[in-house]
């Protein structure tokens, strides 16, 4: 049976869910809807797009809300489910449909995952109001992992949480992204540094781009911050610039200037 027609924006929503996997009313609110005359109208848009789709049965809520049942509306945390997949699919025939969950994800997973959705709408939002060219590629996990073959462990795979291409002013920058959630210790901080060290040394992203890209570690508050750059610069003098630490509320600001070199040679 074919499936019923959506409009562009809610083919762009329901694609945006399949790569993104979680995402709030309120950030697709923002994401898809920022010509809205106001926050609210915006807000409003997006919750009519929402239960159109979660009534086609192409889209569903989780039972928990993020800020509980007094944040409203733009707290209910959006998923795509299979039938939203097997739409996708007749419109991209190369798409891979995965399995459900039929269980909700844990509050850390869940938590680490929305963070990797508001990277990327915070950036639309830049891009929105012409603060930065473009977004030349927003890779969500797994695309933006990469794996190679070791002559003594066999295939390795490094697992960032996200990669990032901007343009600005005519340059390009690129980033691994690692959001930091202060649930893990610094020793396991360091050890994921040293595999993007490792991953560095072999030269491979290089050959295919020119430069490696700038590992962000996006971290909770300025606390974490200090805590994460001081391990980095004692444990890794060495390779210490192919890091930058910030927090995920310096992120616009980071982004359309706070660094002079996005890359590392």
């Amino acid at each position: 049976m074919k499936p019923t027609e959506l409009s562009a924006k809610e083919e762009q929503l329901l694609k945006f869910l399949f790569k993104a996997k979680y995402a709030t009313t309120k950030q697709l609110s923002r994401f898809y809807f920022s010509d809205s005359v106001s926050s609210s109208t915006a807000l409003r848009r997006a919750n009519l797009t929402t239960k159109k789709l979660n009534e086609k049965g192409y889209i569903k809520h989780l039972d928990r809300r993020i800020g509980g049942i007094r944040a409203g509306s733009g707290s209910f945390v959006w998923k795509i489910n299979t039938n939203g997949m097997k739409y996708l699919k007749q419109k991209q025939m190369n798409l891979s449909i995965t399995r459900q969950n039929s269980y909700e994800p844990t509050w850390h997973h869940l938590e680490h995952t929305l963070a990797i959705s508001e990277i990327y709408v915070q950036l639309a939002e830049l891009k929105n109001k012409h603060l930065v060219q473009s977004i030349d590629s927003f890779q969500f996990e797994p695309n933006c992992w990469r794996g190679w073959l070791d002559n003594h462990a066999g295939r390795m795979i490094l697992k960032p949480d996200c990669y990032i291409e901007i343009s600005l002013d005519n340059y390009l920058y690129n980033y691994f992204v690692e959001v930091d959630k202060n649930t893990e210790s610094l020793a396991r901080v360091i050890n994921k540094s040293k595999q993007y060290i490792r991953y560095f040394n072999l030269n491979i992203e290089q050959k295919d781009t020119g430069v490696f890209p700038l590992v962000l570690w996006v971290v909770p508050d300025e606390k974490r911050k200090l805590a994460i750059e001081k391990r980095i610069q004692q444990e890794l003098q060495d390779y210490w610039a192919l890091f930058q630490v910030i927090s995920l509320d310096d992120l616009r600001d980071f982004m359309i200037g706070g660094i002079s070199d996005g890359k590392a040679d």
